[in-house]
C-alpha cells in the first residue's frame, strides 16, 4: 500500500528540529547526571578504555581481582592466552569511550569516568534525533516526530540507561542509525528525477544515495562489536534492503541490468559490515587466539520461552511494558504503521522478535537492570511504533485516548525519574543479600509481585542517602550545580518551542523557509553554550564528588601520583584496594599499568602466578604496592605476601588515609657470599646474595638465608646499611623478615628462612666504592644483636656504585 502525503518538514527544516530535540534531551540528562559505576559491567568495559587510551593495550589487568572474588559465570572476563585478564565485552563501546577518556586524561580538572559517563547520555539524545528525522521521511507530522522522540527519551528506560555505561545505548543508537540510512538510501534510490531535466547517463554515487549503504553496512556490524549475540539483526536488515531493492524503482524493469545493480548495492553493505567484522574477529584472537570466542557461555539457554516472554515484557521484574507503559501503544501503533509502511513495519518487527526470542531462552541473569537493559537497544523501535497513535491525535480533541496516552506518558515519566533519582542498587544490594548469586532477583517474588519490584523499591528507599543525583547528596546540595543545569534545561526547552512555528505540516509556509537559517544559527549557538556548561560542571564535580571519589589530593592517589613520578616504561604498580578501584579510573592520569589485587582469606589462584611473576620482567626497575585501609603483613593481603617472598622491598611509607606506598626491587645477577655469623644466641645469616655493582637510583637486592640455632626470643627487625668511605651512612633499610609474614618470634629451632629485602639507592648517589653491612635489631629498644666477636653488624663487603645508564 502507499504511503500517504508527506506531511513531514524540509530537510533543514526536520534536522533543525531533530538537533533541537537532541540538545534538549542531554540537557535533561546533565540535569540528572551522577557521574561514576553502578555495575561491575560497566567497570569491565571502562577497564578496556582504560588500557587502550593509556597503553595502547586491551587487557583489563588493573581489575584482575574481579576474576577471583565471583564464580566463572559471574566473573567480567576471561584470561587470555597470554596469561592477561580480559574483558568479555564487546569492543565497541570502548571505542566510543576512548576520545572522551582521552580528552578528560589531557585536560587538568577533569576525571576520565565523569567524562566518559556522559557518553550514553549523547549516544541516547542523538537517538531520539533520528527518531526524529526517520519519522520525518516516514511522512509524518512534525508534532507527532516530536512527541514520539520525547517520549522515548523521557517516558521509557531509556532515560535511567542514559547515567550508565552498559552497551546497550550504543547498540540502540547504531541500529537506529542503521535504519535511517537504509530508509535514506531505499528512498532516494527511488526519488524520481526533476521535471524537465534529462537523468544523467551515469548518476553520482551522492545523488542515488549509494554512499550510504557501506555506512549502514558498518553501523549494523558495529552493533555486533558491541554484543555479539547483535549479529543475528544484521539478517534482518539484509532482508529489509533485499525486499525494499526487489521493490525499488530504480530501472523500470526487472531487468538483468537491474538485478546486478542491485548486486553491486547490496555488496556494499556487506562490505561495510565486514570491515566491523574484520574488527570483531580480531580482537577475539587478540584476546583469546580464537576469532570466534567472545568470552560469554552460549550454552545457557532454557527452552521455557513463554516464561522467558512474561518476564520480559510483563513481570514486575523486568517486564519493559511495566517500566516502560507508554510502550505498549507499540502495539496497536504497529498494525497502523504496517498500512502504509509494510517494511519497515516488518523491519521493527523482525529486530524486536528476534530479540526477545533471544533473550526469552538467555538464562544468565541481568544483574543491575531498571526494566530488562537487554531489550534496550530495540526501544527506539518501539517508540517509532507509536508514532501513528500520537499522529492521530488532534490537540483540541478532548477525546478519550488523548487522556489514556497522555496518563500512560505520565506514569512513565514518574517511573523513570524514580530510576534516575535514586541508586537502583540500595535496592537490589538488599535482595541479593538476602538471596545472593548472580540469578538472585529470580528467587524472589518480584517476577509475579508487584510489592517486590523494584519500582516499589525505589519509592520505599526515596531518602538523600540512596540520592543518584550529582547535586543532591547527604550533608550538601549543590545550589550552583542544580542551577546551572535546571537553566539549560529551560534553555534547551525554549528552542525546541521556539521551533514550534516550523512544526506545521504545510512545506510551502513562508515563515519556515525564513526561519530557517536564523533557527540553525540557534541551535548551534545552543550547542555551544551547552558544551560550555557541560565542561564546568564537569570540572566542578571533579573536586567537589569527594564522597564518591574521596579528595583529589587523596592519599591513596599521592601514592599513585608518586610511584608514577619513576615509571620507566616497564614499573607496575600493585593495588589492593579492591573498594577504591573507581578512584584511579577517575582521577589518576599516570601512564603507569596497574594490576587490581583484592584481600582473600583463599591462597593464590593458579592464574595469578603469572600476571604476578610478570611484574619482575626483564627492564623492571622496581614494583610498587598501593594499598587503603590495610596494615602491615595482614594475611588476607596475599599480593603483599607474594611480593615480600619473590621481590625486594625496599619502602614503606604510610600516607593520609591509612594509604601505604611500598617499592620493592626485582631480581638483578648477584653472587651468593658465605657469612655463617650467629648474631645474638639464636640466629645465624648463612648467606647473603647480592649484586657487586649497581647504580646510582637502583634497588639494590639482598637475599638473606638465615637459619634459627634456637626459637628466637622476640620479634627482631633487619637493617641494611650502604656505607660511604668516610664512614657516612649513604643508604639505609629496615623491615622484618619477609615484610613481616615471617617474623622472628614464629621461627623454631633448625627453621631456615630465605628472606629478600631492597636497598634503595639515591639517585644523586656519588659513585665510588661502598661498604654493605647488615644486622638484626630490636625495634622496642633499638638494641643490636652482636656477633661472637662483639661487633654489631655483619659486613657485607664491598659495593661498586655507578652512575652509567
Amino acid at each position: 500500500m502507499s504511503a500517504p502525503p508527506s506531511t513531514g518538514l524540509p530537510a533543514r527544516n526536520a534536522a533543525a528540529l531533530a538537533f533541537s530535540v537532541g540538545l534538549f534531551l542531554f540537557a535533561v540528562y546533565l540535569f540528572t547526571y551522577r557521574g561514576g559505576f553502578h555495575s561491575v559491567d560497566e567497570v569491565s568495559t571502562f577497564a578496556v578504555t582504560e588500557s587502550l587510551v593509556k597503553f595502547g593495550q586491551l587487557n583489563t589487568d588493573q581489575i584482575a581481582w574481579t576474576q577471583w572474588v565471583a564464580t566463572q559465570s559471574e566473573a567480567q572476563g576471561f584470561f587470555g592466552r597470554d596469561g592477561h585478564v580480559y574483558s568479555k565485552k564487546g569492543l565497541a563501546v570502548s571505542l566510543f569511550q576512548a576520545p572522551l577518556y582521552w580528552l578528560a586524561l589531557q585536560l587538568p580538572g577533569l576525571g576520565m569516568l565523569q567524562s566518559v559517563s556522559l557518553l550514553n547520555a549523547a549516544l541516547t539524545a542523538a537517538t531520539a534525533s533520528l527518531i526524529v528525522l526517520i519519522l520525518q521521511r516516514l511522512g509524518f507530522s512534525a508534532r507527532a516526530s516530536l512527541v514520539t522522540a520525547l517520549l522515548y527519551g523521557l517516558a521509557t528506560i531509556a532515560w535511567v540507561y542514559a547515567k550508565y555505561l552498559f552497551s546497550g545505548a550504543l547498540a540502540g543508537f547504531l541500529l537506529t542509525l542503521t535504519f535511517y540510512l537504509l530508509l535514506r538510501y531505499k528512498q532516494d534510490a527511488k526519488r524520481p528525477p526533476i521535471a524537465d531535466q534529462r537523468p544523467p547517463k551515469r548518476p553520482s554515487p551522492l545523488a542515488t544515495g549509494l554512499w550510504l549503504l557501506p555506512l549502514a553496512g558498518f553501523s549494523a556490524g558495529l552493533t555486533v562489536l558491541a554484543r555479539a549475540n547483535n549479529l543475528l539483526l544484521l539478517v534482518i536488515f539484509g532482508l529489509y534492503l533485499l525486499f525494499s531493492g526487489q521493490r525499488s524503482a530504480v530501472s523500470g524493469q526487472r531487468s538483468t541490468a537491474h538485478y546486478s545493480l542491485f548486486t553491486i548495492h547490496y555488496s556494499l553493505f556487506i562490505a561495510g559490515a565486514a570491515i566491523a567484522g574484520a574488527i570483531f574477529l580480531w580482537y577475539n584472537w587478540a584476546r583469546s587466539g580464537n576469532p570466534l570466542q567472545t568470552g560469554y557461555d552460549l550454552s545457557i539457554f532454557s527452552p521455557n520461552l513463554l516464561l522467558g516472554l512474561y518476564k520480559l515484557l510483563f513481570s514486575p521484574l523486568r517486564g519493559l511494558f511495566i517500566y516502560s507503559p507508554i510502550l505498549i501503544l507499540s502495539i496497536p501503533g504497529w498494525f497502523k504503521l504496517k498500512k502504509h509502511h509494510p517494511a519497515e513495519a516488518w523491519l521493527i518487527a523482525g529486530l524486536a522478535g528476534v530479540t526477545l526470542l533471544l533473550f526469552s531462552a538467555w538464562t544468565s541473569g541481568e544483574g543491575l537492570s531498571w526494566g530488562s537493559r537487554f531489550l534496550l537497544p530495540i526501544v527506539p523501535f518501539f517508540s517509532i511504533a507509536i508514532a501513528p497513535m500520537i499522529d492521530q491525535l488532534r490537540i483540541t480533541n478532548y477525546e478519550l485516548r488523548i487522556v489514556f496516552i497522555a496518563f500512560l506518558a505520565g506514569v512513565s515519566i514518574f517511573v523513570q525519574i524514580l530510576g534516575v533519582s535514586i541508586n537502583p542498587w540500595v535496592f537490589l544490594g538488599d535482595l541479593q543479600a538476602q538471596f545472593g548469586g548472580e540469578f538472585f532477583l529470580e528467587k524472589t517474588g518480584a517476577l509475579y509481585d508487584f510489592s517486590s519490584s523494584q519500582i516499589v523499591g525505589q519509592i520505599q528507599n526515596w531518602r538523600v542517602e540512596n540520592s543518584d543525583l550529582i547535586w543532591w547528596q547527604p550533608g550538601s546540595f549543590d545550589w550552583l550545580a542544580f542551577g546551572l543545569g535546571l537553566a539549560l534545561v529551560l534553555a534547551a526547552g525554549w528552542l525546541l518551542y521556539d521551533r514550534r512555528p516550523q512544526t506545521v505540516d504545510r512545506r510551502s509556509n513562508p515563515q519556515i523557509q525564513r526561519s530557517a537559517v536564523s533557527g540553525q544559527r540557534s541551535v548551534v549557538a545552543m550547542l555551544v553554550v551547552s558544551a560550555f556548561v557541560t565542561f564546568f560542571l564537569l570540572t566542578r564535580y571533579y573536586h567537589t564528588d569527594t564522597r564518591q571519589f574521596g579528595a583529589p589530593d587523596s592519599g591513596y592517589l599521592q601514592a599513585l601520583n608518586s610511584a608514577a613520578q619513576t615509571y620507566n616504561g616497564f614499573d607496575r604498580i600493585v593495588t589492593v584496594a579492591e573498594t577504591n578501584y573507581h578512584v584511579p579510573m577517575n582521577r589518576f592520569k599516570g601512564r603507569v599499568p596497574l594490576l587490581g589485587f583484592a584481600r582473600s582469606v583463599e591462597p593464590l589462584p593458579d592464574t595469578a602466578y603469572p600476571l604476578l611473576e610478570s611484574l619482575l620482567n626483564v627492564g623492571a626497575q622496581r614494583v610498587w604496592l598501593v594499598t587503603a585501609g590495610r596494615q602491615p603483613a595482614e594475611a588476607d593481603n596475599r599480593a603483599e605476601a607474594w611480593l615480600a617472598e619473590n621481590a625486594f622491598k625496599a619502602g614503606d611509607e604510610w600516607l593520609p588515609d591509612t594509604a601505604r606506598l611500598l617499592s620493592y626491587g626485582v631480581p638483578l645477577p648477584a653472587q651468593t657470599l658465605e657469612i655463617n655469623q650467629l648474631l645474638g644466641d639464636n640466629i645465624r645469616l648463612e648467606q647473603v646474595i647480592r649484586p657487586q655493582i649497581m647504580r646510582a637510583g637502583q634497588i639494590l637486592p639482598a637475599t638473606f638465608i638465615w637459619r634459627a640455632v634456637a626459637a628466637p626470643a622476640g620479634d627482631y627487625t633487619v637493617f641494611l646499611q650502604l656505607i660511604a668511605a668516610d664512614g657516612s651512612l649513604a643508604a639505609q633499610h629496615d623491615a622484618p623478615p619477609q615484610g613481616g609474614y615471617r617474623p622472628t618470634g614464629t621461627w623454631t629451632q633448625g627453621d631456615s628462612l630465605r628472606d629478600q629485602h631492597g636497598l634503595a639507592l639515591p639517585a644523586d648517589l656519588p659513585p665510588g666504592n661502598y661498604r654493605l653491612i647488615a644486622g638484626l635489631y630490636n625495634p622496642a629498644n633499638g638494641q643490636r644483636l652482636t656477633t661472637l666477636d662483639g661487633a654489631d653488624f655483619v659486613d657485607l663487603g664491598a659495593m661498586q656504585v655507578t652512575n652509567d645508564k
